[in-house]
């Protein structure tokens, strides 16, 4: 029977199709094993320094800026973690990279000679399109790009729960690799200084401190001054002999007023007294002295008297003669009973109102005497206690004084302390002590880390053997056959009454015999 197939039967299994195509597969595998062999021999050999540091507890970490403790402080937790890291994002920052590179140069960082300008380059014939910013040669800024090359190839880790931070650089050189790594150590433990001190607190700390200085040493004057002027060495035993003083004239005062009141009640009953007494009192009085105007008058009416009796015996009641003598002896009695007989009366000084004048006197003497000393008192006390007012003044003055120096020597002293921690922190910053330690100094190694060769070699065998078997499958998908029906017709097309069963078996996709009858 005729074949149904215009070419043999495909290969079967990934064997048969490399074997089909071995020659496809050998000639690539070759060439890819060619290309690894021409990048080991060509390709840039990197060198690796690499350096750890130390990031210990230290006065960067431990103690807060002077300017942190002028005012009341809260206590933050910072972990270790926190600190290691932010010394890893230090490492890593852009401004070291920047100080780096001012310090190599960008050439030196690129690793690549200086050209000199002859006039024609690529970045030059496409320089018409810089003003629209299509030039994919263009390079900006030199030291951007060294800066960018840099970061790109320093390298900053830190181990998990400890205080270690590696820090690595690769390049051609690893003398340069060394000296990067070098210099960006030395920046970094010169930035953490900065980052940990506040700029401008020396000199903040320094006028103030003057100020306050300035402002105690006035407060010390007005206080002596005030000392000076008050004459009060020791305001409180001044103030405990003022006030016994006090207590004294207040006493004597009490004194001085009893007695006064005594004196003026004596005063009153002497003064009665000499009221009542007469001033001058008869020493000696004489009665019945001869040849005296009522002597005459009585010896005139004894004689009336006698002859009235006797010419009552002789003559009648009312006998003229007898009422004629009784007329006279009648008149001649009211004269005398009108006339007084003179008495000799001596007068002398009464010595009792003379002795009660003398003590009225007295007391008048001693009463003037009280209230003087009264008044005295009075005078005294109202002294002393206007002296005590002022020390009680002087005391409050001082005590003001005394607080406000107390303050002021408070706050002086917080200052200078601050002033000399900012100074410590300027020195150690000038003497660059830092609290990061090179524990591992930047290393320089003769072998190169990039392109290891055993690695290199295996990476390209692998990928050349890729390469080999999709070549081979993709060159077994471009030479596949079509398979011809035979009763097809000249345009293909099949007549189904006529079509075999082995076709029909064939375009359902299920298995031909080998050997069909």
């Amino acid at each position: 029977m005729q074949n149904l197939y215009v070419t043999p039967s495909e290969p079967h299994g990934l064997g048969q199709l490399c074997w089909r195509h071995k020659k496809k597969i050998l000639a690539v595998w070759l060439a890819g094993m060619a290309l690894t062999l021409a990048y080991l021999s060509f390709a840039p050999r990197m060198y690796q320094s690499e350096a750890k540091l130390f990031v210990r507890l230290g006065r960067e970490s431990v103690s807060l800026d002077p300017t942190a403790t002028t005012g009341q402080m809260v206590s933050i937790a910072e972990s270790r973690e926190s600190e290691v890291h932010a010394v890893e994002e230090l490492l890593a920052s852009r401004l070291l990279a920047e100080r780096v590179v001012d310090k190599f140069g960008p050439n030196v960082i690129l690793e690549k000679p200086v050209k000199q300008d002859d006039g024609f380059s690529p970045s030059k014939m496409l320089s018409g399109l810089d003003e629209y910013n299509l030039n994919p040669l263009r390079v900006y800024s030199l030291r951007d790009k060294a800066v960018k090359s840099l970061r790109k190839s320093l390298g900053v880790a830190s181990t998990n729960k400890t205080s270690i931070v590696t820090v690595s650089y690769e390049s051609e050189d690893p003398k340069l690799s060394r000296d990067v790594i070098e210099a960006v150590l030395e920046s970094a433990r010169h930035e953490h200084l900065q980052t940990h001190r506040t700029h401008g607190s020396q000199e903040f700390f320094v006028e103030q401190s003057a100020l306050l200085r300035e402002n105690l040493t006035e407060l010390e004057e007005q206080l002596r001054d005030l000392k000076t002027t008050s004459g009060l060495p020791d305001l409180a035993v001044q103030r405990t002999l003022k006030l016994e003083l006090i207590d004294s004239l207040r006493a004597d005062l009490v004194r001085a007023k009893a007695e006064q009141v005594a004196a003026e009640a004596e005063l009153a009953n002497r003064r009665r007294d000499l009221t009542a007494a007469p001033a001058m009192i008869v020493s000696e009085r004489a009665t019945g002295l001869p040849q005296t105007a009522s002597q005459s008058l009585r010896e005139k009416l004894y004689d009336l008297e006698v002859t009235e009796q006797g010419l009552s015996a002789k003559f009648t009641p009312d006998h003229p003669h007898l009422v004629h003598i009784r007329g006279q002896l009648d008149e001649a009695r009211r004269v005398y009973e009108q006339e007084e007989s003179p008495d000799q009366v001596t007068l002398g000084v009464n010595r009792t109102f003379q002795e009660a004048e003398l003590a009225v006197q007295e007391r008048q003497a001693a009463l003037s005497a009280s209230a003087a000393r009264t008044k005295s008192l009075e005078a005294s006390i109202a002294s002393v206690q206007q002296e005590l007012k002022n020390i009680n003044d002087s005391e409050l003055q001082i005590r003001r004084l005394e607080r406000e120096i107390d303050l002021a020597q408070t706050n002086y002293r917080k200052y200078a302390e601050n002033l000399e921690e900012a100074r410590i922190n300027q020195e150690l910053e000038n003497a660059k002590i830092s609290s990061l330690n090179v524990m591992q100094p930047p290393t320089i190694s003769e072998t190169p880390v990039s392109p290891q060769p055993i690695v290199t070699l295996m990476v390209g065998f692998v990928l050349s053997s890729f390469a080999a078997v999709g070549t081979a499958l993709a060159s077994q998908h471009r030479t596949r056959p079509r398979r011809m029906d035979p009763l097809a017709g000249s345009n293909g097309s099949v007549t189904p009454s006529h079509a075999s069963p082995v076709v029909d078996l064939a375009r359902r996709g299920e298995a031909t015999p080998s050997n069909p009858r």
